[in-house]
């Protein structure tokens, strides 16, 4: 059972700092789930370029045919599936293939679609693959994988393989990059890491307070929280991390994005493997000497629990790194899309030491 400290800290994450805009508040935020599964798309618009097989599955909850397009603004948007050593995941692309890639792994609670952004202004420089990690979106849901950090980034490393990805740059946030560090860990995949955009999570330092509640979110009843409708765009439009400004578009895709079937009962299961203790110590006893390649921290200065003085001597504990912070809350990615986006690509465009 949680102890009431922890559920306090979920309360005051998730308790609003200010009233949403009428326009973020729906009638079936009064209903208790919605969650949905509309089955995978038929006649959907899909790329004449078929450059990943189709898988002969798809995982729970999926909705967005192999291969269909979704248009970013004015880039296209590719959806696909792919099954490697067992486990079939949903990833979307921009760019061109030739270009040099950038793999963008998401954090909590979130999916391929926090990057949109970063998606569509990166593509003209990169081939960008976003993906959702295992348990959220439309990725494999199965409750008997391994959830573990250290065993989804190896999973992820079998992704990259299977797709044909030798060398990549790499831009984890928040629990993306937690599986970032652990990849960096995989044999062989350290060599492979261009470069590596760290975003907002713990380095050297403990977390500060507000500490995020990873015991409630392995709790028993924390997978109906989950399926509330109002659950995550609580969280990104009025408690202490939200975006300001958030559009009610973007606000209610990425909450539909978290309602897959299955995501309410898989995503909290990265939960059960871990504390802030163990990844604290983890990345001082083998995860910093991994970044051997250039890697940029960068850091929403707003974050209401990761303080920037907390990153002062950071760079001293890696050997190619240093610190940027973005004037913008937890989600800076979607709160401060152009500067964040600015500080990928200026860090992704220079030259490899």
């Amino acid at each position: 059972m949680n102890s009431p400290k922890e559920i306090l800290k979920l309360i005051k994450i998730l308790s609003p700092q200010t009233l949403p805009r009428l326009e973020y508040l729906w009638r079936e935020d009064l209903t208790l789930t919605n969650i949905h599964e509309a089955g995978t798309r038929e006649g959907a618009s899909v790329t004449k370029d078929m450059r990943y097989p189709r898988p002969k599955t798809f995982p729970l909850g999926a909705e967005n045919a192999h291969g269909e397009i979704e248009m970013l603004g004015n880039v296209e948007a590719t959806h696909w599936y792919a099954e490697a050593d067992g486990i079939t995941w949903h990833f979307v692309t921009t760019g061109d293939p030739d270009s040099e890639p950038l793999l963008l792994v998401h954090g909590f609670p979130e999916s391929w679609y926090t990057f949109h952004n970063q998606m569509r202004d990166l593509s003209d420089r990169f081939y960008c693959i976003a993906v959702d990690t295992l348990g959220n979106g439309q990725s494999d849901k199965r409750l008997d994988l391994d959830y573990r950090y250290s065993a989804i980034a190896a999973a992820l490393a079998k992704l990259m393989d299977t797709i044909g990805i030798e060398r990549f740059n790499l831009a984890g946030h928040d629990r993306g990059a937690v599986i970032s560090d652990h990849l960096l860990n995989v044999d062989g995949t350290e060599q492979r890491v261009l470069r590596y955009v760290r975003m907002q999570q713990s380095a050297n330092e403990p977390h500060g307070d507000p500490k995020p509640p990873h015991k409630v979110f392995a709790s028993s009843w924390f997978p109906a929280l989950m399926k509330w409708t109002g659950f995550p765009r609580l969280a990104y439009a009025a408690s202490a991390y939200r975006v300001p400004d958030i559009t009610p578009n973007v606000l209610a895709r990425l909450g539909y994005e978290c309602k897959y079937r299955g995501i309410a009962e898989a995503s909290p299961q990265q939960f059960h493997h871990t504390s802030l203790e163990q990844e604290l110590e983890d990345r001082h006893d083998f995860l910093f000497a991994k970044m051997t390649m250039p890697v940029l921290f960068l850091q929403g200065r707003l974050d209401p629990g990761q303080h920037p003085g907390e990153y002062e001597h950071t760079p001293d504990f890696v050997t190619n790194g240093r610190v940027q912070f973005i004037d913008g809350n937890h989600f800076f990615h979607l709160d401060a899309p152009d500067a964040a986006t600015a500080a990928m690509q200026e860090f992704l465009s220079e030259p490899l030491p």
